[in-house]
């Protein structure tokens, strides 16, 4: 358990909001001007994680988020190895054409595929090959505990993950989604009176035991299981996210329990849903990977842990995100400015004081300008503040 400091006065509020944020200028005429990132611990450590990266040449650029749960082991090693895992197979889907990659037949399916198939890839590393190795490993050739350690405890532990991958060149968006972290487009459309209006295009969709297709799909990679799989929402009613990385007690048989167990452990560790878990796994890392083309009205992206989602919908984060650009600084009741309506009719008042879009969305998700509320949240310590609000990531990127 963590002691947190009292936050007294909205001056501590905003100091604690802005200790991780970051604001990068791009130098470059390559569509990407800026990203604002940032994040909020309640766990502690933190479970979420978050990687970015720029090619060189700046004509290809990744964010990506990572949720993390029963553990950061997950998620710590999504944010060294996935989006190098990503552009390896890139790289792979599009050698021998080099600057020539216009000429590709079927481009972006081709990109699709080779995401998709670097995240199944990355998650066998961790679930099945690395452990593996361990198992036909004495413990005189080991590598050492810290190395057991990881390799255990990333299979353990689970994570979701969402990925954007921009290529410059051709004006491509890719977003993909293992799991319950969200991407929304920040889109600033004319209206028929010729003013202008923010709209949110969702580009992912949450896989959740709430989410009829992703039943749907489970119930037929186990047939004859339909109605034992998915428990109030949930996978076995533990696990929320229907796809996730890691969480190896819904993707392993006994056999593999049992001999990992039983080298490191000398217990027996139950397979996930107990008598009801006959035909794993029962989880995939593959995800959801959707394209968009980027276009001048395509003004933003957030893409950001369900510790964010939770607290704002879609279209909130985009009016919020939007109306920051717009240079908007005071503080907003979200009933007399056309925000959106609450799900829960709940009065919310915003407020515009960072010059971080994402340090700007995680303050509004708390609180905005109710003070006390904010400082009350920020106070919490962990794992009492697990009962009030979540682990927050948040990346925003910019396009002009």
């Amino acid at each position: 358990r963590k002691i947190s400091p009292i936050i007294r006065s909205p001056r501590e509020a905003t100091a604690k909001l802005r200790e991780n944020q970051i604001s990068f200028l791009l130098q470059r005429n390559n569509g990407v001007w800026r990203y604002d990132s940032n994040q909020l611990g309640s766990n502690y450590p933190i479970e979420d994680m978050k990687s970015e990266e720029i090619s060189p040449l700046g004509d290809r650029l990744f964010f990506g988020v990572y949720d993390g749960h029963s553990g950061w082991n997950t998620s710590k090693l999504l944010s060294k190895k996935l989006i190098p895992k990503v552009e390896e197979h890139l790289d792979k889907a599009i050698k021998g054409y080099g600057e020539y990659s216009y000429l590709i037949p079927n481009k972006q399916e081709l990109t699709k595929k080779a995401i998709e198939n670097a995240f199944v890839e990355l998650d066998e590393d961790i679930i099945i090959h690395s452990i593996n190795r361990l198992l036909n490993t004495s413990s005189q050739e080991s590598d050492g505990l810290s190395y057991i350690n990881e390799s255990l405890l990333s299979a353990f532990a689970g994570s979701c993950a969402i990925m954007a991958y921009i290529d410059t060149i051709d004006k491509d968006l890719y977003i993909a989604c293992t799991g319950d972290s969200r991407a929304v487009l920040g889109v600033k459309e004319d209206t028929v009176n010729g003013e202008k209006k923010w709209k949110a295009v969702a580009l992912s969709e949450d896989q959740t035991g709430r989410n009829e297709k992703e039943i749907k799909r489970i119930n037929e990679e186990h047939p004859g299981e339909e109605g034992n799989i998915i428990s109030n929402g949930r996978l076995f009613g533990g696990l929320e996210p229907s796809r996730s990385f890691g969480d190896s007690k819904y993707k392993w048989n006994m056999k593999m329990q049992d001999a990992v167990f039983s080298k490191f452990f000398k217990i027996r560790r139950g397979l996930a849903g107990g008598s009801r878990n006959k035909t794993p796994p029962y989880l995939t890392a593959r995800p959801e990977v959707t394209h968009h083309k980027l276009t001048e009205t395509d003004k933003f992206l957030v893409i950001a842990t369900d510790g964010l989602w939770d607290e704002l919908s879609n279209e909130e984060v985009v009016e919020l995100v939007g109306k920051f650009l717009d240079g908007k600084r005071d503080i907003v009741d979200e009933e007399k400015n056309n925000f959106p309506v609450l799900k829960d009719d709940k009065e919310k008042a915003f407020t515009f004081i960072d010059e971080n879009a994402s340090t700007h969305l995680i303050r509004n998700a708390l609180g905005g300008a109710k003070q006390d509320l904010l400082c009350a949240l920020l106070s919490l310590p962990s794992p009492i503040s697990r009962r009030f609000r979540d682990d927050v990531t948040v990346t925003v990127v910019f396009f002009g």
